[in-house]
């Protein structure tokens, strides 16, 4: 089930410039989805117009948006804060696709792995080569795959109607109620002046 050849068609060498690049560092994370890509994308069919269901924050949505045409900004990935390392990739007219995950039982064998990933040990402890070498030694050993149809968080979020917000003056949706998200007291900010 390994992937020799690389990830998305790409050189190992390179998809790891590429993360760093990207993301900063050469994260593990980063490069774990890589393969779940990797390996989402041949079981759907590489050429499909598809979309991403990822069902965690950290790392996973990077390596979609570095080897698919799903990102953020199109609305072809949704990103759920389930905190599992996950995704489905699907057709999007039929809504058929495969989902891969990380699997905890798998990563046992490859115990740097496991640890990381359980936080099992502090980062200084594990050199972020050796856990490197031995997510490229594992490649798509440490991952499991099934069928899906996605049911949920599918398809564009439409925008609605836009207004001008009485009290800061700024554009904002209308389904937001009769001012905006921050001048409501639902904002993550405070204005400095």
């Amino acid at each position: 089930m390994k992937n020799k050849s690389g990830i998305c068609g790409r050189s190992i060498e390179d998809f790891l410039e590429i993360i760093e690049g990207f993301h900063g560092w050469k994260a593990p994370g980063v490069v774990i989805g890589g393969f779940m890509v990797d390996l989402a994308r041949e079981l759907v069919g590489p050429h499909l117009e598809s979309d991403v269901v990822v069902e965690t924050f950290h790392c996973l949505p990077d390596a979609v948006q570095l080897l698919t045409p799903c990102t953020f900004g199109n609305g072809w990935m949704k990103v759920l804060d389930w905190d599992k390392y996950a995704l489905s990739l699907y057709e999007k007219k039929t809504l058929l696709g495969a989902r891969v995950w990380l699997d905890l039982e798998k990563t046992c064998l490859f115990p740097h792995i496991f640890d990381w990933y359980m936080r099992r040990v502090p980062k200084k402890a594990l050199p972020l080569d050796v856990l490197l070498d031995s997510i490229l030694a594992a490649g798509r050993d440490i991952l499991s795959h099934a069928p899906v149809r996605v049911t949920q968080y599918y398809g564009k979020k439409q925008k609605g109607r836009i207004s001008v917000c009485p009290k800061c003056r700024e554009a904002y949706p209308v389904n937001q109620g009769s001012q905006c998200q921050a001048c409501g007291g639902r904002g993550y900010y405070d204005r400095l002046n």
